[in-house]
């Protein structure tokens, strides 16, 4: 009976595995080791968000309303007929037999009348009046746009508090995890302690409780986390999965501000825009009307009125025509949209005086912050040398365990106030560049 080589029983499962499937399993690996960004979160929750189907949506109603207005310039047709019975006609009461024409008379147009007729008119000149409308119906579709823009801008927040709730709770497992392993340490000395009569049960009792703590609150930090991860992935359309390792983003400040970013910024100038459309679009429904056109059509009696038979006919000629009803108001109007983009520009100038005292209380609050962390050093380090100094005293009988676990504890709150604190730092300069650059 052949067997199999000794050493082929050990080779790793890998290796039957065809090429395609290694490839796509270093992929898979890759992409699972790559951190996720703030920024990536962001833009997928723009992109999956249900107002930005909105978006797509102006654009389309945008291109037809423009397309519509078009076809203003095509020439209009309009088919019209009509039958009629009348109860008298025009005759002309003449006796040509009494004027010497003998047998001869004028005919009398029957009461019955019969008229088919297609009219063509093209405009020639309008004022302006469609090139405003399409100017006014531009302007509105990006008012709409910017203002679904800014409704979305409120989701960066949400996605803030999400993204930088699960770095929070890595910096906090991290923690809990040294803690654990410094309890397992003096675990283990307390153990040899107990051997040699130097601690008493309980003292590993203590120690014990301790530990449990910790694994209890390392349980409940994995469990915000997970929600925190849902709750993003609802958001961006990302797995969970995805967050396993997430970026953390840079601390450090814009230099200037960028208005034209701002999403209410742009909603206020697009508003501006629209009002100025509005002014030109009132101009242009005040101007005359000028085109050309023909009709042509078939009718008894057609253009001779003197004819009882049915005939072909055509007119055709230009017309003017002058609206004088729009020139009472064109003042009026023109007041009320100028009344109307003041108060744009004192909206735009009461949020850029809001926007600087956010942005100076924003910048103190990082700087205080940025002062707490120097001082997280000073006192973690402070807590080490207290720590060292009671490990020593346990060993040397002059300290009880709890006591040594109380300095413990301290200095992993200690540890656990800076990991805080440098989220609420990289959180607090999140929110400083979206202020300024609204992103």
């Amino acid at each position: 009976m052949k067997t199999m080589p000794k050493n082929s029983r050990r080779l790793p499962l890998l290796h039957f595995l065809p090429a395609t499937a290694l490839l796509l399993l270093h992929g898979a690996l890759l992409t699972a080791q790559t951190p996720v960004t703030l920024e990536q979160c962001r833009a997928n929750a723009q992109a999956s968000h249900p107002l930005a189907k909105q978006r797509g949506l102006l654009e389309r109603t945008k291109a037809l309303t423009i397309a519509a207005l078009s076809k203003g310039y095509l020439p209009q047709a309009q088919l019209a007929a009509k039958a009629s019975y009348q109860s008298d006609v025009t005759q002309i009461p003449i006796d040509l037999s009494q004027l010497g024409f003998a047998g001869a008379s004028i005919p009398s147009l029957s009461k019955d009348q019969y008229s088919a007729a297609l009219d063509v008119s093209q405009t020639v000149w309008d004022g302006g009046f469609i090139g405003a409308q399409k100017k006014l119906a531009l302007a509105g579709a990006a008012v709409e746009e910017r203002q679904v823009e800014a409704e979305m801008y409120a989701l960066n927040e949400r996605v803030n508090q999400l993204y930088f709730g699960i770095l929070l709770a890595d910096e906090q497992l991290r923690q809990s995890e040294l803690l654990e392993e410094e309890l397992q340490r003096n675990l283990e000395r307390m153990s040899s302690y107990a051997a040699n009569g130097l601690a008493s049960p309980a003292d590993l009792d203590a120690i014990g409780v301790e530990q449990l703590n910790v694994r209890q609150r390392r349980a409940q930090l994995k469990s915000s986390r997970k929600a925190c991860c849902q709750m993003l992935s609802t958001l961006t359309a990302m797995p969970d999965t995805a967050f396993s390792t997430l970026e953390k983003p840079s601390v450090s400040l814009p230099q200037r501000l960028q208005t034209d970013s701002l999403p209410a910024l742009r909603l206020l100038e697009a508003q501006g825009c629209y009002l100025e459309a509005q002014k030109g679009s009132i101009r242009a429904a005040a101007m005359p009307r000028l085109g050309v056109f023909v009709q042509g059509g078939y009718g008894k009696p057609g253009l001779d009125m003197l004819s009882n038979e049915f005939a072909p006919f055509y007119i055709a000629g230009a017309r003017l025509s002058w609206s004088f009803g729009g020139l009472y108001t064109l003042a009026d109007e023109r007041k009320k949209v100028a009344v109307k983009k003041s108060s744009v520009a004192v909206q735009a100038e009461a949020y850029m005086l809001n926007l600087n005292m956010q942005k100076a209380q924003m910048a103190a609050s990082i700087q205080s912050i940025r002062d707490v962390i120097k001082m997280d050093d000073d006192i973690i380090a402070l807590r080490e040398s207290v720590k060292a100094a009671a490990e020593a005293k346990v060993a040397n009988g002059t300290l009880s365990v709890a006591e040594l676990l109380r300095e413990v504890t301290a200095e992993n709150l200690a540890r656990q106030q800076k990991a805080l604190h440098e989220v609420e730092l990289m959180m607090a300069v999140a929110g400083y560049r979206q202020l300024l650059n609204g992103n």
